[in-house]
């Protein structure tokens, strides 16, 4: 073989590797941004006389069951919460007087998103004062994690 010819081999080989390591890269990035299109999040605020869930994630999700400490309500027809609709979809979860004025109370929502998978979305409250007349009550979110 002449010099052209390994030459010709050596810039052959050098693209293969530099494009296979391109098509890994690329592979990568969009399985983030796949990930992070169809995300689920779900995120509690306190409103009158209850808490609203709002879909803060990239996919429809449907309420399954919800748990508040040992109270189960499973529903034989899934509630939707539509995806990025910004407080104009939402669950109205409405929450006694009782409950408002407990120091902590947890708040599980099970889950499934539009592709079937199944999730777990934690929230806690407690009551924000010691008047318990008022039942003015705080929520946060814990976390929202893949069930399977």
């Amino acid at each position: 073989m002449s010099r052209f010819e390994w030459t010709s081999l050596a810039l052959q080989i050098l693209t293969l590797v530099a494009a296979s390591y391109f098509a890994y890269t690329q592979n990568v990035v969009n399985d983030r941004l796949a990930r992070l299109e169809d995300y689920v999040s779900v995120s509690a605020i306190p409103d009158a006389g209850g808490i609203r869930f709002i879909n803060t994630g990239g996919s429809n999700v449907y309420i399954d069951e919800v748990d508040v400490d040992a109270s189960s309500t499973r529903y034989d027809k899934p509630r939707q919460i539509a995806a990025k609709a910004d407080g104009n979809s939402s669950y109205f979860l409405p929450v006694s007087l009782e409950l408002a004025n407990r120091k902590t109370f947890d708040i599980t929502l099970k889950l499934t998103d539009e592709f079937g998978g199944h999730w777990i979305s934690q929230h806690g409250g407690g009551a924000a004062d010691d008047d318990p007349k008022t039942g003015a009550f705080n929520v946060w979110t814990y976390q929202t994690k893949k069930a399977d």
